[in-house]
């Protein structure tokens, strides 16, 4: 079923909610902000107007000359709504300004207290202050006020820009948000589109990787690290199938061959000659499947250490596997072996395979011995050194005869049976090595022949025990 194409709605729902959140933040930072500044500044205007207030008290209590007050108190500065009483203690009103003369105490205050309160004539919303002195002998209580107006007018004026201003505000947020997190998306819309056109066919693609350091660009340096990877694999396993085709296509012809000439001529075939072919044949071919499967598990192992992912290891002894190698193999020439304990952390059964592919790859091209030596380098790391008397190999072909399938002429001149190789080991043995993290060499030894030398790292030895 083809899948379908997502819609330009759905392909937009990140940008939409980015900018729905981006809208929101800068909506609630900036009524946050507002509301800071209107009580900032009404308590502010607040403490003014107390000060003020005060102020205006402390003017009115020097205007009294001698003990007697004048006729008017003087009127406030700058603001016409300012008014003063002065009051007895009987609440007798001893003076005040033009703008309550002749009214009585609009305000009174308890005793302790320095929060005056209004009388049953009190003038409603407005800022008042009380001060007691003494003026001559008569204890009394200046009050001083001021209407509420101007910080009405203030909150109102406030509440009144705040809904004003907001909407444009959050109008140019959605714009402004909106072009940003589309900028900041076209990278990956792009990343995307090519992504979308990248086939098993063409892993050789790649995304486009913006020019920034941001996740954005660590995202596309991810994607493209992880298509080559697929590629790598990818060709992996098409040369894999390739090689592993190429190599069964012989075997079985010969065995097929065999067995058509001898359903041809069923009475004159010489069927055990046929049989013991057709069983030589089949031997090839396992040993031919074993080797594809040790490759196999190999590349699962080179793209497991690429993912992270760590191989199983342990101490293992090469003095102990070389000789376990010799003891089970059957050498056409003699082996000599000369072995000292040098322990290497890794697996044993690929170690022990990396040894026995070495000393067949020796046995099938030596004249008269071939030559196994495991020692440590004067660097401290472990050596495997395989030598052998053959022709050896030009150095031309020292790199290419641990590439899969190859045989050099002299090995395919050799007559076909148990010393004829598929072209693996050498292979199996380089990634062997190279899994343990080590290298292998080809070298011409002073008497001729080849030497292939394997150097891995060595484990610490153990230190001796102490005498008591």
């Amino acid at each position: 079923m083809t899948p379908r194409r997502p819609s330009r709605r759905s392909s937009r729902s990140l940008r939409l909610r980015l900018t729905v959140l981006a809208t929101l933040a800068i909506a609630l930072t900036a009524a946050l902000a507002t509301a800071i500044l209107a009580i900032t500044l009404v308590t502010s205007v607040r403490a003014n107007v107390i000060t003020t207030l005060n102020a205006y008290a402390a003017s009115v209590a020097r205007s009294a000359t001698g003990g007697h007050w004048p006729a008017h108190l003087p009127a406030g500065p700058d603001d016409p709504s300012l008014w003063a009483q002065v009051v007895d203690s009987s609440g007798t009103v001893l003076a005040a300004t033009a703008n309550v003369d002749g009214r009585s105490a609009l305000y009174t205050l308890p005793a302790a207290s320095t929060s005056p309160r209004p009388t049953a004539a009190g003038r409603g919303e407005e800022h008042v202050v009380a001060q007691r002195y003494v003026i001559g002998a008569t204890p009394v209580v200046i009050y001083a006020g001021s209407s509420t107006r101007l910080l009405g007018i203030l909150a109102r004026d406030i509440q009144g820009n705040l809904l004003y201003a907001l909407p444009p505000v959050l109008v140019g947020a959605v714009a402004i948000s909106w072009l940003l997190i589309g900028r900041t998306l076209r990278p990956v819309e792009r990343m995307r589109a090519e992504a979308a056109e990248i086939t098993g066919s063409d892993l050789h693609r790649r995304i486009p990787e913006p020019a920034s350091h941001d996740e954005v660009g660590r995202l596309a340096r991810t994607l493209n690290t992880m298509l080559a990877r697929l590629e790598e694999s990818a060709a992996r396993q098409r040369r894999f199938v390739a090689d592993a085709s190429h190599e069964l296509r012989t075997p079985l012809a010969s065995v097929r061959t065999s067995l058509e000439v001898g359903l041809a001529h069923p009475d004159r075939a010489p069927w055990p000659e046929l049989a013991g072919r057709a069983v030589t044949e089949t031997a090839r071919m396992q040993h031919l499947v074993d080797a594809l499967l040790v490759l196999a598990r190999a590349d699962d192992s080179a793209a497991g250490r690429a993912d992270g992912r760590a191989l199983y290891r342990e101490p293992v002894d090469l003095a102990t596997v070389a000789r376990a190698a010799v003891h089970t193999a059957s050498p056409r020439v003699p082996v000599e072996v000369r072995a000292e304990e040098v322990r290497v952390l890794g697996d044993p059964d690929q170690l022990s395979r990396l040894v026995r592919n070495l000393l067949d790859n020796a046995d099938r091209h030596a004249d008269a011995f071939v030559r196994l030596t495991v020692t440590t380098d004067p660097a401290g790391a472990a050596v495997i050194e395989v030598t052998d008397d053959g022709p050896g190999i030009a150095a031309a072909d020292r790199d290419r005869v641990f590439d899969r399938f190859v045989r050099l002429q002299a090995a395919r001149t050799r007559p076909a049976g148990d010393t004829t190789g598929t072209g693996l080991g050498l292979s199996i043995a380089r990634e062997i090595t190279t899994a343990h993290a080590g290298t292998i060499t080809i070298t011409d030894p002073p008497a001729g022949g080849t030497t292939f030398t394997v150097r891995l790292p060595a484990l610490p030895s153990a230190p001796a025990d102490a005498p008591d």
